[in-house]
């Protein structure tokens, strides 16, 4: 392992798969939630099929606005000049592919590329963070065209896709998975087709097809769900709780009390959430917007956040 750059903001940092330097080394990004970190998003994927892995990390909450392409480019074009580059990352990480990988005249790969912070979406969440970044029309352009991953039927993912990324990429390849969400690697890898496909794509630049999703899959039930609550709400219903039993998670509890209670069914709904606490299950956390709705339709919940 070496550092090549490290500050107050980000951390660049080499990671050598064999002996001497791999024909292939991978420079992967953190998503949102990540930090400042030596190893991180696909550091032990790229060094296991024996690439050689760049891990850019970067300052909590800075969504990399602290590391400018000039930055990036000498940290980096040293320790790749002359080897087959690939950009790769996940939602913020795949913004970051793209914002940085033409410096380095990279192979680009994003799995649903996400800017939170991009005015276009006017998100008060971050309107305090000082946008530092030009347009992705303005910085350097890779020769290569680049691949996203992305699920269409999500309006703000789709709005990266044609407004931030086609503009600079008019050659961009779709990889669109139906239904998978905005985690639409972490589908791929539970249905076992995110390994053959950066496979393929590492390897030898090429997108092979992807099997939609199937029932029985918790994915594929909370999209039908999502998909089914003004047409057949009743559907929905059964289509979310399909989802729960199969995979305990945040998302579809929480559409699906929001559904119970926008249906008056509040019995119903206070049954849910009272199995719910009683279960202790973290992945069954009740997210503070579902308190607040429980409270004004009159249901208990706990204050407890878990």
């Amino acid at each position: 392992m070496k550092t090549l750059v490290s500050h107050a903001d980000y951390r660049v940092t080499l990671h050598q798969a064999g002996d001497r330097p791999a024909d292939t080394v991978v420079v992967t990004f953190g998503g949102q939630p990540s930090d400042l970190s030596d190893a991180g998003f696909g550091t032990d994927y790229c060094l296991k099929n024996g690439w050689d892995n760049i891990y850019v990390a970067q300052r909590y909450g800075t969504q990399y606005q602290g590391l400018s392409v000039d930055d990036f480019r000498a940290a980096v074009a040293p320790a790749v000049t002359g080897r087959d580059v690939v950009c790769y990352g996940p939602s913020l990480g795949a913004y970051a592919a793209f914002y940085y990988g033409g410096s380095v005249d990279a192979r680009i790969i994003g799995g649903a590329p996400m800017f939170p912070a991009w005015p276009a979406f006017a998100n008060r969440a971050y309107a305090d963070l000082p946008i530092t970044h030009a347009d992705l029309t303005e910085v350097p352009r890779s020769s290569k065209s680049p691949v996203a991953i992305f699920d269409p039927l999500l309006p703000r993912d789709l709005r990266m896709v044609e407004q931030m990324l086609e503009p600079a990429y008019p050659d961009l390849r779709r990889v669109e998975y139906h239904g998978a969400g905005h985690t639409v690697l972490i589908t791929l890898q539970q249905s076992k087709q995110l390994a053959p496909l950066l496979l393929s794509l590492i390897r030898d630049d090429k997108a092979i097809p992807i099997e939609p999703l199937q029932p029985g899959m918790p994915i594929y039930h909370l999209t039908q769900g999502r998909l089914l609550q003004r047409s057949d709400p009743d559907g929905a219903i059964r289509e979310l709780e399909t989802s729960l039993r199969l995979q305990p998670a945040r998302q579809p509890l929480a559409i699906l009390i929001a559904l119970l209670l926008r249906q008056e069914r509040l019995d119903e709904a206070q049954a849910l959430i009272d199995r719910v606490e009683a279960s202790g299950d973290r992945n069954l956390t009740i997210i503070p917007s579902a308190r607040d709705k429980i409270r004004a339709a009159g249901l208990r919940v706990s204050d407890d956040l878990r």
